[in-house]
């Protein structure tokens, strides 16, 4: 068991006017309750920021039904979630507001943040919510396909990531209208992010067929119908090649996997696997095209390897190695 979510952030500043003015006035945000002289409580989304005075609080009287005495001398620290673009729009705020920009960063390239000070010499920071890592957080699997799920929650496994699925969110599936694999991993991934507020990691993956000039590609999904019938998908697959006379069986995968954040950053990555198409199908543990497919340099088709085995080398573990490089 362990805690979901922080509800307070406590500073302290001995003038609570001040504080008001700067939190109210300047950043804007809804001051739901006042003591004069002893504390200011605002509203921040759902959590709250509590400002104390620590010349009250430190000293105040303990005993049943009132909070134990607390205080703290010198600068504390909080921080505001901002997109890029917020951020730009904070910078022209702050500097028509005559508050000065104390520090700039660029957290190795996982978004950047900027820190001022409040009238009690607070550390205050505008930063990217993904400059944090997804350890130990929740995200969100883009998908309403069941074998898909469960290879990203496996991929994620060694993570300590909490995975949620779209399908188990009840979250809608938007209609794939990109033109190739990273435009529709992106859309999917960003209407799960927007939908659930969290991270949200989308994976549109397809099998790209040479003799058939690349098809089914960003449609294989839609070659499977409305039933994700893949036993039909591959017999389509298999009669368009017959019906070619195609002697070249080779085919590829490719998988892109797009990471969006709540604040419409996006994040895009792509692995390919090349191999062989075989008929008839060979194997029960994969989903989709797996069992009529072969990687380069093996002779078990996808859906004859057990999970570890593809984990290593599939075009969807290709691409998540490097997401996980960026990411983790």
């Amino acid at each position: 068991m362990r805690p979901s979510a922080i509800l307070e952030t406590i500073l302290y500043a001995e003038d609570i006017a001040a504080a008001r003015a700067f939190y109210e006035g300047v950043l804007g945000l809804t001051c739901v309750m006042e003591a004069e002289g002893r504390q200011a409580f605002f509203r921040c989304g759902g959590q709250m920021l509590l400002v104390f005075n620590p010349a009250v609080t430190s000293v105040q009287t303990t005993g049943k039904g009132v909070p134990p005495p607390h205080g703290a001398r010198g600068p504390g620290h909080v921080c505001f979630s901002a997109s890029a673009q917020e951020l730009e729009q904070w910078r022209a705020k702050l500097t028509a507001s005559n508050i000065e920009i104390e520090s700039e960063l660029d957290w190795k390239g996982r978004g950047r943040s900027f820190y001022f000070r409040d009238p009690a010499g607070n550390s205050v920071e505008f930063a990217e919510p993904r400059i944090w890592s997804l350890r130990g957080g929740r995200l969100v699997v883009a998908s309403h396909n069941s074998g898909k799920a469960r290879e990203m929650a496996e991929l994620l496994k060694p993570y300590d990531v909490e995975v949620l699925s779209a399908a188990n969110l009840g979250l809608a599936e938007p209609e794939e209208t990109g033109d190739s694999f990273a435009a529709n991993a992106e859309l999917k991934a960003r209407a799960a992010s927007r939908a659930a507020g969290l991270p949200a990691l989308a994976d549109d993956s397809g099998l790209c067929v040479k003799a058939l000039d690349g098809a089914p590609g960003i449609y294989s999904a839609r070659w499977a119908g409305p039933a994700k019938d893949f036993a039909m998908a591959m017999r389509n697959v298999e009669e368009k090649l017959q019906a070619k006379g195609a002697a070249d069986r080779k085919a590829h995968f490719v998988s892109a996997l797009s990471l969006a954040w709540p604040d419409d950053q996006i994040e895009t990555f792509e692995g390919r696997v090349d191999g062989t198409l075989v008929w008839p199908p060979r194997g029960t543990l994969g989903f989709g095209y797996d069992p009529m497919f072969v990687p380069d340099g093996f002779e078990m088709t996808f859906g004859e390897m057990e999970p570890s085995q593809k984990h290593a080398l599939s075009h969807r573990a290709r691409a998540f190695r490097k997401l996980a490089d960026a990411i983790f």
